[in-house]
């Protein structure tokens, strides 16, 4: 699924504590399918 726009994504590490807010949503089938990377190598994860 693309990323929509107001999902936000956090870095499950406590100590780090990034986070992102999708600004602009991708158009369907053109990326944005695969969670982000957080600057310390860890996949995060939606905040539901």
């Amino acid at each position: 699924m693309a990323f929509t726009e107001g999902e936000v994504y956090r870095c499950p590490d406590p100590e780090c504590g990034c986070e992102i807010t999708v600004t602009k949503g991708a158009a369907p089938g053109q990326g944005g399918d695969q969670n982000p990377t957080c600057r310390c190598g860890l996949p995060m994860e939606r905040v539901h």
